[in-house]
């Protein structure tokens, strides 16, 4: 009873704080499963916490990444390397790494023994469960160069759902394209956001090829997520 008190209370306040200070975003298109429109919240409750270094939206994004688990993406990864050293036009800044947030959400309570109190009970009550799971969602963590392109191959089941979700650090927009292996677009999401989401049924089991196309001039940080 009382985690579940302590989640109702965590949610209503940063609720309230987001609510007037964060513009709000279209919402993703298609129908997302509830484990990948969970994790979207999260990426955006992290780039709030970042943005405005505050403690209290890290700790949600927390409890949300441990009650969600993923797991590695299997998939490589064809793309310029990106020298992250270079800041000039960066301002935004995403993850799902559960030890990198836990980081981040003690630095900015500073020292505050309320907040720092529930970033030790998320971890005591989420020990290893945000490790990865053997099934369910998996994820990775990129950069993708200025007027770059990154390219996956990622495996599908036929006649089951897939899904892809991308969410940016918020600098440049991203755009998100899928072909099958003859070459055909099967999916796109080409808004103006760094937020992309795409869903479809495949028709037979194989690699499909994921593209993310940078269209800002410098790198972006972004969580790729898969069902």
């Amino acid at each position: 009873m009382k985690k579940y008190a302590l989640s109702f209370i965590l949610m209503l306040m940063v609720s309230l704080s987001w609510a007037q200070e964060v513009e709000k975003k279209p919402e993703l298109k298609g129908e997302v499963s509830q484990g990948v429109n969970a994790l979207k919240l999260a990426t955006d409750l992290v780039k709030y916490g970042y943005e405005q270094q505050s403690a209290l939206p890290l700790i949600q994004a927390l409890q949300i990444i441990a009650e969600n688990p993923t797991q590695p993406l299997k998939a490589s990864r064809e793309g310029t390397d990106v020298d992250t050293n270079k800041k000039d036009g960066k301002k935004g800044d995403v993850s799902l790494d559960f030890n990198e947030i836990v980081t981040k959400a003690k630095e900015f309570a500073d020292g505050d023994e309320t907040m720092t109190a529930l970033i030790a009970q998320i971890q005591e009550e989420n020990s290893g469960s945000h490790r990865g799971a053997v099934n369910g969602p998996s994820r990775t963590v990129e950069y993708v160069n200025g007027n770059s392109v990154d390219t996956y191959q990622i495996s599908f089941v036929a006649g089951y759902l897939a899904e892809i979700l991308v969410s940016g650090d918020g600098d440049t927009d991203l755009d998100l394209y899928v072909y099958d292996g003859n070459g055909n677009l099967i999916a796109k999401d080409s808004d103006y956001s760094d937020d992309c989401y795409v869903s479809w049924v495949p028709a037979w089991t194989g690699r499909f090829i994921v593209k993310i196309v940078n269209r800002g001039p410098v790198y972006n940080k972004y969580v790729l997520l898969t069902n």
